[in-house]
């Protein structure tokens, strides 16, 4: 059995369009093996252990409650706004009285 040129032809052209094809799925599946791989590299220099990560939490709720600690003491230790002005307003109030004593001394003079 003989073959023609224009069937050799067809034969090649088929055979191009079929290892482009194969050449187009490899190269995408070998670029996502990349990316996977790179992938994991980050995983294995960010992962935290099960013991880091206990260690970690024991050590923020530690702060915490200290921090909770220092925030009662301050509420206990520190004068509030509403204290802040009475006292204001008390002093004002004993400066008035002096103001008032020494224009009376002044008038009787």
């Amino acid at each position: 059995m003989e073959f023609s040129a224009d069937t050799w032809w067809i034969v090649g052209s088929v055979a191009t369009i079929a290892i482009g094809i194969i050449s187009y799925f490899l190269k995408r599946t070998m670029s996502k093996q990349d990316q996977h791989e790179l992938d994991i590299n980050h995983i294995k220099i960010t992962y935290v252990t099960k013991e880091e990560f206990k260690e970690l939490k024991s050590d923020t709720a530690t702060s915490m409650d200290k921090l909770q600690k220092d925030v009662e003491e301050i509420k206990e230790n520190t004068l509030s706004k509403a204290d802040f002005y009475r006292s204001q307003a008390k002093t004002d109030d004993k400066i008035d009285k002096i103001y008032d004593m020494l224009i009376e001394l002044n008038k009787k003079g």
